[in-house]
């Protein structure tokens, strides 16, 4: 994510922001269930490896994310597992999981796009606009998701005690293998002796950070594509004649009602509750990837560890390990 870019909250009436917040949630759900899951298997074919789930699951997600896409991408996807190459069998998990994340973000824009439709007169720019920028500031929010999953899908982190934090959440020691550049992944040649050699620093960056990009113009093609065809629908609309009595709904973010009660007050504690269900999850997330680094770590080291993050924000680490695993 730019750390340049406006935040997306920025001029948002403040009663929508809970709705918002509940949709962008939605897209770091999705983003966990379909990088999970393609994680799991891409890391098993690659590692010749058994997955072990019990439950189906995992089998069962995998089966639904298949049928999410449409016919055409599944069978991309069948064909790839098919080759048994490590770049072919990279490409089409990455591939579904991308995919999947099309299919979210689209879905999300149209709710965007109704929730601005029903509120253009306080948006401050056109709907359609509005609701195309929040979904490409939600989409940028996740591109570290892609290379975590790079990272993850190639290797299993392996505890160092003489590592630090930053080595430990951020893993800059990982160096990309070859296969995630051959095709049919990318462009270079495959070459099977050499799938598994290892490039410098530099590259290992760079690699990742264009599958990072990579994830970011794909799914904005096709959310410019989305927006184009709505833009083409509603000009072809009659122009409806406004109704006077939008003009009394208020611009400075409090919602009228009945007897002229303002409700900023209840807006306002709806949106300090969600801040703190996301600051939960935040802390969730940390706790799940360290102790998936360290499974005999204790829940106190962990909340030490995360309240030396940022994501802490000044909580104590007896706060911290209270909330971490909801």
């Amino acid at each position: 994510m730019d750390e340049t870019a406006e935040p997306w909250d920025k001029s948002v009436p403040l009663d929508l922001i809970p709705a918002i917040k509940h949709l962008r949630k939605s897209f770091d759900d999705a983003h966990w269930g379909c990088g999970e899951t393609t994680r799991i298997f891409c890391y098993s074919l690659l590692h010749n490896e058994i997955v072990n789930d019990p439950a189906k699951e995992h089998f069962n997600f995998i089966r639904y994310m298949k049928a999410r896409v449409g016919l055409a991408a599944a069978r991309r996807f069948n064909d790839l597992v098919r080759e048994a190459t490590a770049p072919a069998i990279f490409k089409a998990f990455y591939d579904l999981y991308l995919e999947n994340m099309s299919v979210q973000a689209l879905l999300i824009f149209r709710e965007f796009t109704e929730i601005g439709r029903a509120n253009d007169k306080r948006l401050g720019s056109p709907y359609l606009e509005w609701a195309e920028a929040q979904t490409k500031h939600m989409v940028r929010s996740h591109t570290h998701l892609i290379e975590i999953w790079v990272r993850n899908v190639c290797d299993k982190q392996v505890y160092d005690p003489n590592d630090d934090d930053e080595e430990l959440i951020f893993w800059r020691k990982w160096r990309a293998p070859m296969l995630v550049v051959m095709k049919p992944s990318r462009q270079r040649p495959y070459d099977a002796a050499t799938t598994w050699e290892r490039k410098d620093a530099k590259a290992s960056a760079q690699w990742l950070k264009s599958f990072a990009n990579d994830y970011v113009l794909r799914l904005e093609m096709k959310l410019r594509e989305k927006a184009g065809e709505a833009a083409l629908h509603l000009a072809k609309q009659p122009k409806p004649v406004q109704p006077t009595e939008l003009e009394n709904v208020s611009r400075d973010n409090t919602v009228p009602t009945k007897g002229g009660r303002n409700t900023t007050k209840n807006a306002r504690r709806e949106v300090r509750k969600l801040e703190t269900q996301a600051r939960y999850a935040s802390w969730n997330r940390a706790y799940r990837r360290l102790i998936k680094r360290r499974p005999d770590a204790s829940d106190v080291w962990c909340s030490e560890k995360i309240a030396g993050m940022k994501i802490a924000e000044g909580s104590r680490a007896e706060t911290i390990r209270k909330h971490m695993k909801k």
